[in-house]
């Protein structure tokens, strides 16, 4: 999987400004510190934040949302193509406006998470979280015995969440997005994208 570096895919509280990965950086500060920065916008109330799967007539929104982060619709990962138009879709709405996607794929008795974005402007408000319950609940009512995510080395922050969720480092396959892509990309704060990262989290 490879990230699209073409539009703002992160919320800077410091500068008010929405960046993309390669001016994005770390910086270390403390707990109270964060729940003090500003968040990107309004915040949206708990009771206004939706999560439903997509209608046939939103498909081109569903689409959009996997461009915008990723300039693709087909993922490459655990060895799979997978087509976000053969997955299950769900939609979080904040207030009526469509705010992240999850999609994921069930495969034997596992759970694959395709997609889960948030756009910028709606980031810092639990939005991420509630996708990714969503994927486990749907996984326990289908029987699976895990959910299991692919990320790229240099997504810091992904690894940083899906890790505070509950997952844990499985397997790394080193190189492999790179030969993907045939040449080595740079993505978050200009580190080199080369290998897939899988996580598991148990059910």
């Amino acid at each position: 999987m490879s990230a699209s570096d073409h539009n703002p895919q992160y919320y800077c509280p410091l500068r008010d400004l929405f960046i993309n990965m390669s001016e994005a950086d770390l910086l270390v500060v403390s707990a109270e510190a964060k729940a003090d920065l500003p968040k990107p916008g309004e915040p949206v109330a708990q009771a206004n934040i939706v999560l439903r799967r997509a209608y046939d007539e939103e498909f081109e929104e569903v689409l959009e949302i996997c461009r915008y982060f990723w300039d693709e619709t087909e993922f490459h990962c655990f060895g799979q193509v997978f087509d976000v138009k053969q997955c299950v879709n769900i939609l979080a709405l904040a207030e009526g406006e469509i705010a992240g996607l999850l999609s994921y794929k069930k495969l034997d008795n596992t759970q694959i998470v395709v997609v889960l974005n948030v756009y910028p402007e709606y980031q810092g408000q639990g939005i991420g979280r509630l996708l990714l319950k969503e994927a486990m609940q749907q996984a326990r009512k289908q029987e699976c015995s895990s959910v299991r995510v692919a990320t790229s080395n240099d997504d810091l922050p992904a690894l940083c969440f899906y890790q505070k969720m509950g997952f844990v480092l499985e397997e790394l396959k080193p190189g492999l997005i790179a030969e993907h892509h045939g040449d080595e990309l740079r993505g978050f704060a200009g580190i080199p994208i080369r290998d897939e990262i899988r996580l598991t989290r148990k059910l």
